[in-house]
């Protein structure tokens, strides 16, 4: 892969939103994205990166829905091999070797234990299991599965139950930032000429004569409701899909049955050690130990959801459950409710399925066409985002060329795009026969300047990849902005800057939450730092005095979700889920 292009101000910004919202207004697109997660994300890079006309419009932040609340992984999925469904793991596994290459500074091997408890069976089914697992990735593109004694398994995680333990295994996944994994594929898609804008809500899908050709937006920051005008209208909404083609079915339709998945973010201190831990729960789950961002993340549930779809808040039965089972495996750790740093409820967009459990449901993408001609996607996982956006633009690119608006195939490119800056592999022909030698993209390991340390460095490459120099310039300009956001966290004020100048961000949530997770790591929730960060915002975004105050109280009410104060006088709940 070649040098980085982070000067030449490659897929550096989302542009000025202002900008983007004249261009969707006056402009006539190939297709229009309803949703900015993963999935719509997806989409827009693979159709731009072809060439189409491409518009997203997003209701909320980029990735404020499922996509900044995963288990941060990208990986094949141990639980779906467990299922058979060897294709959605095969699949999975060729794409977390692609996207190490593509965003190696987001998309992070590391290595995960898996502790065999009871059975001597069970140490030869995982072994088998790890075995296929290796085989599907590929044996030459990834670390193989090796196997733990007793005592290596708990030198290698000393807090584990040592009752009964027999063996453990040591296997290689990824580990992600989601979020800024989203925002780097829109950047991606702006860069190949995509015009993208958040806080846009789709009230409509336009229609004539039985065809849609657009959608009806309301801009929930300005307050002006206009129209999107497209070929192709595509709805990739996760839980929220039912709500947007609600008008356009003729006979409505349930395509989606949200499930709810719990994290918990704990300190660091807890567990220690940067090995991941893996392991089944008594209700046949498997349970994530994860160290991420200099916490460790936990999780996570399966369960029904029939509430609200924005904001989903964790219930106390959550809480309890995800302690039982981490007390359990680890009894000398004693979490308690002082121990959770923040709590986090996500949905996923499941494929309607009556009867099973939603632990049961397969977690296969489905795309679905309406009479209308709206095309829509649902199910999927964070891992297989690309190939859910190629399948969708193939479909989109064969309904143009059936009505004469293009006149040959365009071929998905998104193999050779990097995220985070990186110039483009040249696309050679006959590649595959070409034996190539291997590059990779390094941290830059002892970069550091007198406003900035080592340390700081590498946080801002492994967040923002070629381009980390542009906050780094950004802080060379203010040393102030060099300071951290909050005092303990690597987060630095620059990034704030870069945030809502570059990346649309448009709340102190989506800086707080989602740009920098700052609201997620710190105990309380980032709020002795908004202050600060309001004042920032306020003079990039032009606030007066009643506004920043208006914007602080919006994040105390956001906010709340990721706390977990409000469950602590819930009262002990006993909780099986389903």
């Amino acid at each position: 892969m070649s040098a980085p292009l982070a000067a030449e101000g490659h897929a550096l910004s989302l542009g000025r939103r202002q900008n983007q919202i004249s261009l969707l207004r006056s402009r006539q697109f190939d297709l229009v994205v309803v949703g900015g997660g993963i999935t719509g994300a997806g989409i827009a890079l693979d159709a731009a990166s072809r060439g189409l006309k491409v518009a997203l419009v997003e209701k909320s932040d980029f990735a404020s829905g499922t996509s900044s609340r995963s288990t941060k992984l990208i990986h094949g999925g141990l639980r779906y091999l467990a299922q058979l469904r060897f294709r959605l793991t095969r699949e999975a596994l060729l794409e977390r070797s692609l996207l190490q290459k593509l965003a190696p500074h987001l998309v992070e091997p590391i290595p995960f234990v898996f502790p065999i408890y009871h059975k001597r069976l069970e140490v030869w089914r995982v072994n088998t299991g790890l075995w296929l697992y290796d085989f599907m990735a590929g044996i030459r593109r990834t670390r193989i599965h090796h196997r733990l004694s007793r005592a290596e398994t708990l030198k290698r995680v000393p807090e584990l139950n040592p009752n009964d333990l027999r063996a453990g295994f040591v296997y290689y996944d990824s580990r992600t930032d989601d979020a800024r994994l989203v925002v780097e594929v829109l950047k991606a898609a702006v860069d190949y000429g995509a015009v993208v804008a958040n806080y846009l809500k789709a009230e409509q899908i336009l229609a004539a004569d039985g065809r849609a050709h657009g959608v009806v937006v309301r801009d929930l920051i300005g307050g002006e409701t206009f129209d999107v005008h497209a070929r192709k209208v595509v709805v990739a909404a996760g839980v929220w899909l039912d709500r947007v083609l609600e008008g356009s079915d003729v006979v409505p339709k349930q395509r989606v049955r949200p499930a709810k998945g719990v994290h918990l973010i704990v300190s660091r201190s807890r567990f220690g050690g940067d090995t991941a831990v893996v392991f089944p729960t008594p209700d046949n789950r498997l349970m994530f130990v994860i160290p991420w961002q200099g916490a460790t993340l936990i999780g996570t549930t399966d369960t029904d959801y029939d509430g609200p779809l924005d904001e989903p808040r964790a219930s106390r039965a959550d809480l309890d459950y995800i302690l039982g089972v981490v007390n359990s495996m680890f009894p000398n750790v004693h979490l308690t409710d002082a121990d959770v740093v923040s709590i986090q409820a996500g949905l996923r967009p499941l494929i309607a399925h009556a009867g099973d459990s939603t632990a049961k449901i397969s977690r296969e993408d489905r795309v679905f066409e309406n009479a209308d001609g709206t095309i829509a996607i649902a199910g999927g996982k964070l891992t297989t985002y690309r190939r859910m956006g190629r399948k969708v633009v193939d479909l989109v690119v064969r309904r143009l060329r059936e009505e004469g608006v293009l006149l040959r195939k365009l071929r998905s490119r998104t193999r050779d795009v990097p995220l985070g800056g990186f110039a483009e592999r040249p696309r050679r022909r006959f590649s595959r026969f070409i034996r190539r030698r291997k590059t990779r993209v390094r941290p830059p390991v002892g970069a550091s300047a007198a406003w900035l340390s080592p340390e700081t460095v590498q946080r801002l490459w492994r967040s923002y990849g070629a381009n980390w120099e542009a906050i780094a310039n950004l802080a060379a300009q203010d040393r102030t902005l060099a300071e951290p956001i909050v005092a303990g966290q690597d987060a630095i004020k620059a990034e704030v800057v870069f945030a809502t100048r570059h990346e649309m961000a448009r709340t102190l949530c989506d800086v707080l939450a989602r740009r920098t997770h700052v609201a997620l790591l710190a105990p309380d929730q980032a709020r002795a730092a908004v202050a600060d960060v309001a004042t920032l915002m306020a003079h990039e975004l032009g606030w007066d005095e009643t506004e920043t105050r208006r914007q602080i109280a919006l994040y105390d009410q956001e906010i709340e979700q990721f706390s977990v104060e409000p469950l602590r006088g819930a009262g002990r709940q006993t909780s099986k889920l389903e």
